[in-house]
């Protein structure tokens, strides 16, 4: 583990120390920890979704024009099921 150390503004700072004092986190390094794991978790799940994204945008256009489309019927379709 590696020291490192932070400033937060006094508003994290009472939020840190109240999840701890509320049993949220056993420390405020514990608090922390899970704020910048939550972080890595969703900065991992935005990265996939861009990239899941990009790859069906472009299997969209490699598939070829779609022909015109009815968006009333795809409307009631959808709405039916």
């Amino acid at each position: 583990m590696s020291d490192t150390t932070i400033k937060v503004d006094e508003g994290r700072a009472a939020a840190l120390k109240a999840a701890v004092s509320a049993g949220g986190a056993s420390s405020v390094q514990d608090a922390v920890e899970s704020a910048v794991d939550a972080w890595l978790t969703d900065q991992a799940l935005s990265k996939a979704n861009d990239e899941t994204l990009q790859r069906l945008w472009r299997e969209g256009i490699e598939s070829g024009v779609a022909g015109e489309i009815d968006f009333g019927a795809l409307k009631a379709e959808a709405r039916r099921t």
